[in-house]
C-alpha cells in the first residue's frame, strides 16, 4: 500500500515539473510572448453622437462642432514630455492617470502636445461654446434630451447614435505595445441623420447679437409673413451648454425659453381689440374724448401717466396707445367678441411649433368675468389675468401683415436621413382667416402712424419702413421699492411689401419703444441689407 501511495506522488510530481516546464517555455519564447501580447486589446471612446439638429439650410445647430482629444501612453517618457507642453492647470488634472499603465483619453486646446506615446485627434463634439439658438436646440444630460428640440426629438435623435473608438495593442499588464497599430471604428456617419429647423441661421444670429446689446433678460421671435415659419427664436441670457451647473444658481434664470413662456401683454395686445371693433362694424374715424383718466367703479383707470390724449380716432389711438380709448371700445365691442377675435390669432391655445412641441398657451380671461366692467376694461389695454407668449405676439403680427389671413407660427420643418432629405411628412400648420383683408389693413395704417410719430418712434430706421405696436406691461411685482414692467415691441417690415414679422420683449424695461424699439430697428436694417 505505501508502495502504491510513493508511486502515485511521483507521478504527480513529474505532471507538475512537465506543467511548470510549458509555462516557462510559453513566457520566454518570443512567439509566445508576440502572440499572447497581440490578441490583448483596450478600447477607449473618443466620442459618442446623435442625430444632429439643422437650421433651413443644413446647418447643424446641433452635432456640428469639434474638438480635440489626445489619445496618451502612459510612461515616464511622456510624462516629462508632457510637462514641458502642457498648462501647469492640464499637466495637474491629468497628473495621477499619467501614473496608470492604461492609455486615456483627454481633452486638450491644441495639437502642441502631440509626440511619441500621445496622438491627438479632432472628433465630433455636440455643442460649441459660442452656439446659436441654445434655448430652442436644448441641451442634454446623460439620460438624453433636457430641454427644446433635444428633449421633443429625443427618442428620433437618440437612435442616430454612433461613436469614435480607438482600439490600441496592450501587453497583459496593460502596457501599450510600442510600434502596435491602432485601429480607428467610426460610426458617426449614422448621426447625420436628424431634426430639420425653420431656422435661419444668419438671421438668428442678427437677432442674438442685436437684443444682446439692450436685453438682459427677454425674447426676440421673427418669422416669414408668407409661410408662417419662425426664422429666429432667441431667448436671453443666454448660456453655455458645456458648463450647464454654471448656470442652474442664477438669479436670471438663463434656461428658461422665454420665448416660449407666458407674459403679462399691456398694449401690444390692442390691435385684437381693434380687430373685433372693425369685424362687428366700428367706424375707424369715429372721435373719442380722452381725459387722461376714467372711472370704473371705485377703480381709477388712464393713459400713461394719466395724461389727456385729447380728441382720438382709432388711428391716434393705436399710435399714440391711448388706453382710455380702448376702454371705451371694449364697452361697445362686448369681451364675448374680443375673446373670440384673441383666440382666432392663436391666444389662449398653445402654439404648435412641431408635431411634438409646442410654446405655452397663456391665459385668456374666462368670458363670464369680462362682465365685470372692471376686469374687461383691464382687458381692453392687454392687462388683468391676460398672458401671452412672444410667439403668440408674432402670430398677431404676421396675421396683420398677411391681411387677415392667420397662420400658426413653426419651427420643425420635419425629420431627416443621413442625406439631410426631409423623410416625414412635412409638418403643417393651421391656417384661418382670422379677419377681412380691410381690418387688417386698417390696423397695419395705424401701426405705420405709432413708428412715424407715436409711442414706436424708436424703432423707425430711415433704410426700411415698418408698422409696429408697443406695449408696457404691469406685472403687480414689486422689486427694491420699484414697480417691474415687460416692455414689447412687435411690428413687421417692410411695410409695402411685408415680410418679415419681428417681436421684441424686454423684461422689466422702461417702454416698449425705449427698451425694445431699438431692438427692432438694428434687426430691421440688418436683415434688410441681406438681400
Amino acid at each position: 500500500m505505501e508502495k502504491r501511495i510513493a508511486g502515485l506522488f511521483c507521478f504527480m510530481l513529474f505532471i507538475c515539473a512537465v506543467l511548470i516546464g510549458r509555462i516557462v517555455i510559453i513566457d520566454t519564447h518570443d512567439d509566445y510572448i508576440s502572440a499572447a501580447e497581440n490578441h490583448s486589446t483596450y478600447s477607449l471612446t473618443l466620442a459618442k453622437t446623435r442625430g444632429k439638429i439643422y437650421d433651413r439650410d443644413g446647418v447643424a445647430l446641433a452635432g456640428g462642432a469639434s474638438c480635440l482629444k489626445a489619445l496618451i501612453i502612459p510612461s515616464s517618457k511622456v510624462s516629462a514630455e508632457l510637462m514641458g507642453k502642457l498648462q501647469p492647470e492640464k499637466y495637474k488634472s491629468i497628473e495621477n492617470k499619467m501614473r496608470e499603465v492604461y492609455p486615456f483619453v483627454t481633452d486638450v486646446e491644441d495639437g502642441s502636445c502631440e509626440c511619441d506615446g500621445v496622438t491627438v485627434y479632432r472628433v465630433p463634439q455636440r455643442y460649441s461654446d459660442h452656439s446659436l439658438a441654445v434655448h430652442l436646440v436644448g441641451w442634454c444630460g446623460k439620460n438624453g434630451g433636457e430641454s427644446g428640440i433635444e428633449r421633443a426629438y429625443d427618442d428620433w435623435l437618440s437612435d442616430a447614435e454612433g461613436e469614435l473608438s480607438v482600439t490600441c495593442r496592450v501587453s497583459a499588464s496593460g502596457r501599450s505595445l510600442d510600434g502596435a497599430d491602432r485601429e480607428i471604428t467610426d460610426t458617426t456617419r449614422n448621426s447625420n441623420r436628424g431634426v430639420m429647423l425653420t431656422i435661419d441661421s444668419n438671421i438668428q444670429n442678427i437677432a442674438e447679437t442685436a437684443a444682446a446689446k439692450h436685453i438682459e433678460c427677454g425674447a426676440v421671435v421673427i418669422t416669414d409673413i408668407q409661410s408662417g415659419e419662425i426664422l429666429a427664436l432667441a431667448s436671453f441670457p443666454s448660456y453655455n451648454r458645456n458648463d450647464i451647473a454654471s448656470v442652474l444658481n442664477d438669479n436670471h434664470s438663463p434656461l428658461v425659453n422665454r420665448a416660449v413662456a407666458a407674459y403679462n401683454a399691456g398694449s401690444v395686445f390692442k390691435p385684437v381689440v381693434a380687430a373685433a371693433a372693425l369685424e362687428n362694424g366700428f367706424d375707424p374715424d369715429d372721435e373719442y374724448e380722452c381725459a387722461g383718466t376714467v372711472q370704473i367703479g371705485d377703480t381709477t383707470m388712464g393713459c400713461i401717466k394719466h395724461t389727456p390724449h385729447g380728441t382720438v380716432n382709432l388711428e391716434k389711438a393705436i399710435s399714440h396707445s391711448c388706453n382710455t380709448y380702448f376702454i371705451n371700445l371694449s364697452k361697445q365691442t362686448g369681451g364675448s367678441a374680443i375673446l373670440k377675435m384673441a383666440e382666432k390669432l392663436g391666444f389662449g391655445s398653445p402654439t404648435k411649433l412641431g408635431s411634438h412641441y409646442s410654446a405655452s398657451k397663456g391665459t385668456l380671461p374666462e368670458s363670464g368675468i369680462l362682465s365685470r366692467p372692471a376686469e374687461l376694461a383691464n382687458f381692453s389695454f392687454g392687462q388683468g389675468s391676460l398672458t401671452v407668449t412672444p410667439i403668440q405676439v408674432a402670430g398677431m403680427i404676421t396675421a396683420i401683415a398677411r391681411g387677415g389671413e392667420y397662420i400658426e407660427p413653426f419651427v420643425v420643418m420635419g425629420l431627416t436621413d443621413e442625406q439631410m432629405n426631409i423623410i416625414s411628412q412635412p409638418f403643417a400648420p393651421e391656417k384661418h382667416r382670422a379677419m377681412s383683408k380691410s381690418t387688417a389693413e386698417i390696423i397695419g395704417e395705424c401701426m405705420r402712424t405709432a413708428v412715424l410719430e407715436g409711442t414706436a418712434k424708436a424703432g423707425a430706421s430711415d433704410r426700411i419702413t415698418s408698422a409696429a405696436k408697443t406695449g408696457t406691461a404691469e406685472t403687480g411685482i414689486i422689486k427694491n421699492g420699484r414697480k417691474i414692467n415687460q416692455a414689447w415691441y412687435a411690428g413687421f417690415f417692410p411695410y409695402e411689401a411685408p415680410q418679415y414679422a419681428c417681436v421684441v420683449l424686454a423684461e422689466d424695461g422702461t417702454s416698449g419703444g425705449g427698451s425694445a424699439g431699438p431692438v427692432f430697428k438694428e434687426i430691421a436694417e440688418r436683415i434688410s441689407m441681406l438681400h
